[in-house]
């Protein structure tokens, strides 16, 4: 009786310590650790070429003129046998740009230029004469450089042509010549602004070549192998 008693007690604790072991074996399978969570990293998004400040339409004006009116200053010529030099009287200057450029909103630009300067000359006395009356145009072409925003742009330019030089009948002459310049323009509206100008003039010049000429003989000529003259002017312009 005994004897089937510990065999009934072993039999249920081994019993138990199968369906113990059963259960350890269905544990589900532990989890990894867990990760931190990271978001991919970000991809550069492209960013459009950068377009200029200004941007025009399409059909932008391709063509300026600009009338102007200033003041010139500078030049003088010279009695080759005394070598006393005259100066020209400083006076009123106007004249005519025209730009034209190859495309919209192209900041090179090709320029004409025509710029008159009524003056004198003073000889006092010299062969007979007094003040002289004296035209002088300047006839450029070149190119301009332009840069600036919508309603300011600035420029420079640079010009090569002729200077023509004419008296009251006492002769004339035609000289090559170079311009230099700068200046501002300030667009009120697309086709209207108001445009500034400071430029020098140079006259290729030879001691020989007369200007004035009074009875049969050379009075004043040119001297030296340049003349300048300056100009400072101002005016509108219309482009289109």
């Amino acid at each position: 009786m005994k004897t089937k008693t510990i065999l009934g007690v072993l039999g249920l604790f081994l019993a138990f310590a199968s369906a113990l072991q059963a259960q350890q074996f269905v544990r589900p399978y532990p989890q990894p650790y867990p990760q931190p969570y990271t978001q991919p990293y970000p991809q550069p998004v492209a960013q459009p070429y950068p377009q200029p400040l200004v941007q025009e339409p399409a059909g932008a004006p391709r063509f300026e003129i600009s009338p102007f009116y200033g003041y010139r200053f500078g030049g003088a010529v010279q009695n080759p046998r005394t070598g006393r030099t005259y100066g020209f009287r400083d006076s009123e200057a106007y004249g005519l740009f025209l730009d034209v450029a190859p495309r919209p909103n192209w900041p090179a630009k090709l320029e004409l230029l025509w710029s008159r300067q009524d003056t004198s000359v003073d000889l006092h006395g010299l062969a007979g004469l007094g003040r002289v009356n004296l035209t002088i145009d300047e006839i450029q072409i070149g190119g301009s450089l332009e840069r600036g925003g919508r309603h300011l742009r600035e420029y420079v330019s640079l010009l090569a042509g002729a200077t023509y030089y004419s008296t009251d009948g006492y002769g004339s002459d035609t000289r090559l010549s170079l311009g230099v310049g700068g200046g501002v323009k300030y667009f009120l509206t697309r086709n209207l602004a108001l445009r500034a100008d400071l430029r020098g003039f140079c006259t290729i010049v030879d001691s020989s070549g007369a200007l004035i000429s009074s009875g049969g003989g050379t009075t004043v000529a040119f001297y030296g192998t340049a003349m300048w003259q300056g100009q400072a002017t101002v005016g509108v312009t219309l482009a289109f």
